[in-house]
This record gives C-alpha cells, sequence and structure tokens, in this order.
C-alpha cells in the first residue's frame, strides 16, 4: 500500500475525553493507519483564540498525547486555523509561528496542518497571501532539504463544491495559481473531494486535482464525520465504499470521524481494505465484525436500528422504535460504551452546533 492513512480529528461540536481519544488512537495503530492529526473546530486554542499562547496545561495535555501516540507507532500532528491572519498578516504572523514553535519545541509534534478551511476571504489577493504563510512555516522548519516536519495546509476552497463560494464568496480567478506558487513540492494539500461530503471520490477525480495542484493531494474525507445540520442526525456505521483505485494516486487519506469516537471505528475499520484491493465481501465482514467486537451480545438487537441511522437518521426512526432503541441502549450503556455514545446521541449530547459553516 502506498498511500498513508491517517485520522484528523477537524470537526465541530462536544470535544472527545482524553480516553475516547486514546481508544480511537490505539484503534487505528492496530487496523493500518499511521497519523493522528488533532484539530477540533471547538478547541479555542486552534481557532477562535488561535492567537494567543498555549498555557502550561494544554501544552503538557498535547505532549502527553504526543507521546501516548508515539508508544503506539503513530505519528501525532496539530492542526491550527489562524482566523483573521491574512487580514491582519505583518503584526499576527509572529504569533503564529510562535505558537508553532511552542509545539514542534515543546509537544515534538511530527506534522503541523495549517487550516485556512472555513474562514472567510479577508482580502482580495487571499491565495498569495495563504502561499505566503505557508511558505515561511515551512522554510522554518526544512532547511537544505532537511524535512523536520510534515506541512499540510488546507485550502479556503478545499472542493469545488459550490457550497464554499456560497458561504465564504466566490473564489478569487486566479486563486489556486497564487496558493500554489513556488510552493515546495513538499508541502502537501488537503482536498475533499468535488463535494465537501463527497459520496465517491474516483481516480480521474484526483489525478484532475493533482493536475492543478502540482502534487498528489491529501484526501481529507468527511466520511463519516457528522457535524453538519442535516447529518448531525445520523449515524454512520457502514463501511468506506466509492473510493477505489486511489492507492498511490493519493499521497494521504486522512479520516474526519464522528463526534462519537467508539462508533467512529466500525467505519474506520474498513478503509484500509479498500487501499488493500479487499472485495466488497470481505469489507462488509470487516464491518460486521467490528459491530460485534463493539456491541457484543447486543448486536444483532441493535443492528435494524443502527440501518435506519445510516440511511434516514432520526427522522427514519417512528416512535415506537425510538422508544425501543431508547429502551436498549438505557439498559446497557453502563457497561458497554459504544451503547453509552448512542445513548448520548438520542439524548442530544451531540445536537448539531451552528459554527458548522458548511452543513
Amino acid at each position: 500500500m502506498q498511500t498513508e492513512l491517517g485520522i484528523i480529528e477537524g470537526f465541530y461540536g462536544k470535544l472527545y475525553t482524553k480516553e475516547q481519544r486514546e481508544s480511537l488512537c490505539s484503534f487505528i495503530s492496530k487496523n493500518g493507519y499511521s497519523y493522528y492529526i488533532y484539530a477540533p473546530k471547538n478547541d479555542k486554542s486552534l481557532r477562535s483564540c488561535w492567537d494567543a499562547p498555549f498555557s502550561k496545561q494544554q501544552l503538557s495535555d498535547l505532549k502527553n498525547l504526543c507521546d501516548y501516540c508515539h508508544n503506539l507507532g503513530l505519528k501525532f500532528g496539530v492542526g491550527i486555523s489562524p482566523l483573521k491572519l491574512t487580514e491582519n498578516y505583518e503584526n499576527k504572523l509572529p504569533l503564529f509561528l510562535n505558537k508553532i514553535d511552542s509545539l514542534v519545541n515543546e509537544v515534538q509534534v511530527d506534522i503541523i496542518a495549517v487550516l485556512f478551511d472555513d474562514i472567510k476571504l479577508y482580502t482580495s489577493s487571499e491565495g498569495m497571501k495563504q502561499n505566503l504563510i505557508v511558505k515561511t512555516v515551512f522554510n522554518r522548519f526544512n532547511v537544505n532539504g532537511n524535512n523536520k516536519l510534515r506541512i499540510i495546509f488546507c485550502p479556503t476552497y478545499y472542493s469545488f463544491d459550490p457550497i464554499l463560494e456560497k458561504l465564504f464568496g466566490a473564489r478569487p480567478e486566479h486563486y489556486f495559481k497564487d496558493l500554489m506558487e513556488g510552493l515546495d513540492k513538499n508541502i502537501e494539500v488537503f482536498w475533499t473531494g468535488n463535494k465537501v461530503l463527497s459520496k465517491s471520490i474516483t481516480k480521474e477525480d484526483i489525478e484532475n486535482i493533482n493536475q492543478l495542484l502540482g502534487r498528489k493531494v491529501t484526501i481529507w474525507d468527511n466520511y463519516p464525520v457528522n457535524d453538519g445540520k442535516k447529518i448531525s442526525t445520523y449515524i454512520y456505521t457502514k463501511e468506506f465504499e466509492n473510493r477505489s483505485e486511489l492507492d498511490g494516486v493519493v499521497l494521504s487519506h486522512a479520516v474526519n470521524p464522528m463526534l462519537e469516537a467508539e462508533l467512529s471505528k466500525v467505519s474506520v475499520a474498513t478503509l484500509p481494505l479498500l487501499y488493500k484491493g479487499c472485495s466488497a465481501i470481505e469489507i462488509k465482514l470487516r464491518q460486521q465484525e467490528c459491530l460485534k467486537e463493539l456491541f457484543k451480545d447486543h448486536t444483532e438487537a441493535l443492528d435494524k436500528y443502527l440501518m435506519i441511522l445510516n440511511d434516514n437518521g432520526l427522522a427514519g426512526l417512528d416512535e415506537a422504535n425510538y422508544k425501543e432503541l431508547y429502551r436498549l441502549c438505557k439498559d446497557a450503556a453502563d457497561n458497554n460504551l459504544a451503547i453509552k455514545e448512542l445513548k448520548d446521541f438520542l439524548d442530544g449530547v451531540y445536537k448539531f452546533d451552528e459554527a458548522c459553516l458548511t452543513s
């Protein structure tokens, strides 16, 4: 397998607990993944208050997570969304670099993700400004061809989906040209596919964007994430599909999981099998196996409800089905983490966050 697989915790909404995050990291380390990027949109230190220094406690928590990942054989990264950085470039760039310095020197991260996604255009030359910022970060840590730090950045327009222009304004005519001008080939670019929520990602899709950006992209896969207004009423435990013949065509593939960390494991377990060229039957068997690992003796009773939540969300449950599913979850939640997450989902613990702009 040529393409490297990872997880990017890049959703809006309720943050994972330490236990949830560590459990997911442990799981992916055994299932064909090689890195974990911490970048939740609701961590204020990484987005709304990115320009303030990390506290000692924040650095300690990130260092502990980094060490935990390293002990599992995973690379660890952090993603920062520098709001308004291009609007006040000269004054705020030193703050951004200091923030990254602390992650490199004190946390010892392997990856820095510079995230311009879901950020409005502050200037008419946004692509040029973003280009300069990414170059500055890269050159600070990669000297004379010695790539000490893996840099991935996410453009403001990370898909051809019209929803992005609707929300953030028309993409400047020369945005991609300005963005990629003179950018070192070792700098990676996130791309979600032709849609923000891409139901399929084809080899042809990726070859086209690779040509436009002059490098193999890293897929930011918004399946199975469920943080948007519509998708927040769904639980996605189906296997990955419609992502064939991508091995070696994409440089890397990062999965954005659901707000429910345990339940995310089911779909997450199947992506590596797609890249290995396994058959649809083999992939489905792994999905079913993972369901049984999570739900134990309750798998059969919950299966029909999970099918409904995958296909139709909460709207697909009539009153009788909702009550029966809730009863099943309530009776078993104390002894099963996945079922507890399902009960919390029914209780509205993971309700839609209005801050999610691309829903």
